[in-house]
């Protein structure tokens, strides 16, 4: 750039900040408000002033405190100078200091005669007030503020000001910005740019700054406007159609983060606020968002301001899509929720807007499991978009828009965002509407030679906000500058719709994995709580559903709990948001979750206790009996506990039934005791042997006659390491941690607490620190597994701690448990992409095999492995202090288990295994009654085929059928399976995962057949 330009820029940069300041034509300046602190944290201006202490503020008195709500209220006569124009409104309820955290600055919804107006906020500080709200000149002021999540008084109050603006020295300003900007994006040998410079400085030189505000200034302003449209005009033949950029306003708003549910909940009533105000302004502007779960909370909470926003999506302008019902995380939620989510998400969209969306949303989930593009596709969807795998710290993904193919072979068309972040390396869904992004979006793109249309969501996000009316007046500038993509308003499943024809017998390129995430590795433990109430919830609906379509089916007259279950499922689903299960959010948060899996609970047991309780009734009992309830759909033999701590086998309980023992039958076990010393466990299937500090020195498989650990090496080791990320505390586990480790070695007792015939246990005690360390390691008689049930009171931080097994198997792939089947990844580290899995997650196990043996690791609430060479790992816990600092400090029990076994995890009884780890049967007593109609041992259905799992037994939705999900969990292909029912059936339908598209199927009496290729999810509809 020479000199001369670069000084002539200078002179434009400057002139345009007076532009700006000039572009106001009347100002009228408020010093002072009524205000009072709500407690009960009113949504509307109604106030009866004599229930209220409203006091005065004035410009530079101070006022906050944590987490309140304060009304502000003024009543303005304003001059005849003001008469009929549109008003500008800022708002200074400005903190002092730095602004850079969302949540250090007040949140507002801005009320004008009784009208909502708009959110006010850092980013949405000038509202617009259209000439039709004000009356006679006359505007009652309220205005809702939310202090935020800091305890001082924090903020100072700087006024409030009205303004008129002048029209043509706006549309000056944002149109010469936006070509200043455009200048810094182009070579500025490009002809365009030389150009554009031109014009530019001709059309700012007829500018009259002798005297500001006069009329020969604002004549000046106009033409020079009027001079820089038509110049620019005279330039339409440097436009090109291609490549686009399709613009869609947009707010990501965390359902929590930094705040809470009942937070975001105020933050969309302030959002949506703003960008009706918007439309009505902008008649061009288009919004979308999703998240049905908000939609609904809106609609309790704000009726008259859901009505309006219903209407824009009626009109069209206004987009509701994304599918789930809140932005789901999709490692550790297991995969029946992840159909929920579609199946309450879709139903609330379909129900209240007519809408069948498209397009799964998820921008900023930490990852993406193998399993959705099926679990998409089979929901009636076909679109998939994200920008967060940009965020991957060691590889560049190699795409943005192609076809994902999942684990089962299912396609969905994939692409991601690429809008440019002007502080990061990585691609935002909170995109800014200028010349940067337009432009950085097409340059980031690597699909060019495929694709010229590109998606870019603009708007201020992550807690809420949306659009500016700066954005929206730079898209009328932009629209109207050449040598940059051409950019128009649209909408987000339009674009996906073009976007595939578009593609239609091009090469796009495939990714057959994952979307695996190269960073947040750590939510996958963080808050273990919430990943044992997470799971514990996967199993209880699991059993409420299943055992109340058992009673329903058994029982004419019983009435299954549908509007129950479903209250319970919204609040679980709720629960499932991307920044609360991954453990991501503030303590108050987790103060919340507490109290909602709590309900959530409680309703699915009262549910459970009702329906056994009533299927007790009519079972025929020839004596006082035990009865136990099996909800997996396979033949236990199992472990109960009876009166006086005694432990019985029962054996042969039917899959997804029941079964009935006479107390008068109950035999003790006469096999051989296990061995237990307090450095020794022997049983009919191990040796097992410990050193001095608890560890295992020696386990040897007496069946299959091999060590199962590494010469040499010990297991379950207990290794804790300085877990201290370089950003991002709650979220990472980064590379070098392993660099700093301890062992837990301190052992302060051993005890034999059990040795009977069919389970030995020995239990260890440690200290590490401040922390103490309990752990039950059981071994049993009649399964293989060896469980290690942990108690630990932790009360460190920073810290984590991992559970290592060195064992003596040799692959270069291990297996990973994911929603509706299995994943492998690498042990090596040959490649960078090897090396950036040093964390991945699972659902309930992970093995590592070779030809003919190999070891599995399961678990009954843990999500975080590493498999490197031959060292298994399991993550147990971890202590982040940012951003809850109480983070996991506490007490937790949970129980991993290590399954040696012959063959890989397909031969063995693997995935079995982790069920019945996770799924206890249910023990009842039954009084003698000889009267009652239902047999003593009875199976609601069962499958020939081993490998496809009856994974839910549910009502329908919409009749009176039963649903029944399965898959194939093997990667096998299945001819013929055959699903067998306790009754002749009346008719089934195949369909979809959210009970749609249904299909007939033929039956032969009680049973059907069907075919099902690898790890495929079927859906049955089963009128009995």
């Amino acid at each position: 750039m020479s000199l001369q330009s670069s000084f002539t820029k200078k002179k434009i940069q400057n002139g345009l900040r007076e532009v700006k300041k000039l572009s106001v034509k009347e100002s009228f300046e408020i010093d002072n408000l009524e205000f009072f602190e709500d407690e009960k944290r009113r949504f509307k201006p109604h106030f009866n002033d004599e229930q209220f202490s409203w006091k005065t503020i004035k410009v530079g008195e101070r006022w906050g405190g944590y987490d309140k709500i304060y009304w502000f209220r003024k009543t303005v006569q304003l001059s005849d100078d003001f008469k009929g124009e549109k008003l500008f409104l800022k708002v200074n309820l400005e903190r002092d200091g730095d602004l850079d955290v969302v949540p250090n600055y007040p949140e507002s919804l801005l009320f004008a005669n009784g009208k909502f107006i708009q959110g006010i906020d850092k980013y949405h500080k000038e509202a617009i007030i259209s000439s039709e709200i004000v009356e006679d000149r006359k505007l009652e002021i309220y205005i809702r503020s939310w202090t935020g999540l800091r305890g001082e008084m924090d903020y100072t109050f700087s006024g409030l000001e009205f303004l008129t603006i002048d029209e043509s020295s706006k549309k000056y300003y944002f149109l010469a910005k936006n070509i200043l900007n455009t200048l810094e994006e182009l070579d500025e040998n490009n002809i365009v740019n030389i150009r554009l410079f031109d014009i530019l400085n001709n059309s700012y030189n007829k500018i009259n700054f002798i005297k500001p505000q006069s009329y020969e200034y604002y004549n000046s302003i106009k033409d020079s406007y009027n001079y820089l449209r038509t110049e620019l005009e005279k330039l339409d033949n440097f436009k090109s159609e291609t490549p686009k950029v399709v613009l869609t306003g947009h707010s990501h708003i965390d359902m929590a983060w930094l705040w809470r549910i009942k937070h975001t909940r105020e933050k969309a009533q302030r959002t949506f606020s703003t960008v009706l105000n918007l439309m009505e302004e902008y008649p061009e502007y288009t919004f979308m968002h999703s998240s049905p779960a908000l939609y609904k909370f809106l609609k309790n909470d704000y009726p008259e301001l859901y009505e309006k926003a219903k209407e824009k999506i009626k009109e069209g302008r206004w987009e509701a899509t994304g599918g789930m019902w809140v932005e789901s995380d999709s490692n550790i939620s297991p995969g029946e929720f992840l159909i929920r989510q579609i199946l309450f998400g879709k139903r609330f969209l379909k129900e209240e807007f007519g809408i069948d969306s498209k397009v799964i949303w998820l921008p900023d989930a930490f990852g993406y499991t193998y399993s959705l593009p099926q679990i998409i596709k089979k929901s009636g969807m076909k679109y998939f978009a994200t920008t967060k795998i940009s965020w991957n710290e060691i590889n560049r993904f190699p795409y943005d828009t192609f076809w994902w193919k999942g684990l089962d072979g299912t396609k969905i068309l994939a692409h991601f965002i690429t809008t440019p972040d002007e502080n990061n390396y990585y691609y935002t869904y909170n995109g800014m509407l200028e010349s940067f992004t337009v432009k950085g979006i097409w340059d980031n793109y690597k699909q060019k030679d495929i694709n010229e249309e590109l998606l870019l969501v603009y708007g201020w996000g992550d807690g809420g906000g949306g659009p500016t009316y700066e954005m929206l007046e730079n898209y009328r500038a932009l629209k109207d500058i050449p040598a940059l993509p051409t950019v128009e308003m649209g909408k987000v499943e339009d674009y996906f719709d073009r976007l595939e024809k578009r593609i239609i017998n091009k090469n796009v390129p495939i990714w057959d994995n994952e979307l695996y995430f190269e960073l947040h590795r750590g939510t996958y433990t963080s808050q273990a709580f919430i990943k044992k109430e997470n799971r514990k919830s996967e199993v209880t609906y699991h059993n409420a559903e299943f055992l109340n379509s058992l009673a329903k089916s058994l029982l004419r007259d019983f009435e299954y709990p549908q509007k129950s279950l479903n209250e319970g499922w919204e609040l679980l689903l709720l629960n499932q948001f991307h920044d609360i299960l991954p453990g991501s959010s503030i303590r108050e948060v987790y103060e919340d979750a507490r109290k909602d899996y709590k309900k959530i609970k409680e309703i699915a047991n009262k549910e459970i206790e009702k329906a056994i309780s009533i299927v007790l009734k009519a079972i025929k009992t020839d004596e006082d009996s035990i009865i136990v309830f099996n909800t997996l759909p396979f033949e236990r033999n199992e472990l109960i506990e009876i009166e006086g701590g005694q432990n019985l086998l029962i054996e042969d309980i039917p899959p997804l039934g029941y079964k009935t023992v006479k107390k008068s039958e109950l035999d003790i076990n006469q096999e051989e005791n296990i061995i237990i010393k307090e450095n020794y466990i022997e049983n009919k299937y191990y040796v097992i042997e410990f050193n001095e500090v608890g560890q295992i020195k020696r386990l040897y498989d007496k069946e299959n006659e091999r060590e199962v650990l590494e010469d040499g090496k010990l297991g379950n080791v207990l290794q804790i390491f300085e877990d201290k990320p370089y950003f991002f505390d709650a979220w990472d586990i980064s590379p070098y941690f392993k660099e700093k480790m301890k062992e837990v070695s301190e052992l302060l007792e051993v005890k034999i607490l059990e040795s009977s015939s069919l389970k030995g246990v020995l239990k260890f005690t440690w200290r590490f620190y401040d922390s103490i360390i309990e752990q039950k390691v059981i071994v049993y008689n009649h399964s293989r597994r060896i469980d290690f049930k942990t108690h630990i009171e932790w009360k460190e931080k920073q810290l984590l701690l991992k559970a290592a097994f060195p064992v003596n198997i040799r692959s270069t792939k291990a297996t990973y448990n994911i929603q509706f089947g299995n994943i492998e990844r690498s042990t090596t580290s040959n490649t960078s992409w090897d090396i950036a899995q040093f964390e991945v997650p699972a659902q309930k196990w992970a093995d590592l095999s070779e030809g003919n043996y190999g070891v599995s690791l399961l678990n009954d609430s843990k999500y975080g492995y590493d498999i490197k060479d031959n060292l298994m790992r399991i993550t147990l816990l971890r202590s982040p202090v940012d951003p809850d600092e109480t983070a996991d400090r506490g007490e937790h029990t949970f129980t991993y288990s290590l399954l040696p076994h012959f063959g890989t995890w397909r031969e063995s009884e693997v995935i079995k295994e982790s069920y019945q780890l996770n799924y206890p049967i249910i023990v009842k007593n039954s009084q003698e009654n000889s009267k009652r109609t239902l047999p003593n041992r009875f199976s609601f259905a069962s499958i020939n085929e081993p490998s496809v799992i009856i994974e839910t037994i549910k009502k329908s939705e919409d009749d009176d059928s039963i649903v029944i999900r399965v898959y194939e969990s093997e990667g096998s292909r299945k001819s013929d399976v055959e699903m067998t029912f306790f009754k002749e059936i009346k008719k089934v339908y195949e369909t979809n995962l959210i009970e749609e598209e249904p299909k007939e199927i033929n039956i032969n009496g009680n049973s059907f057949k069907f075919n099902i290729t690898p790890y495929e999810i079927k859906t049955f509809k089963v009128w009995l």
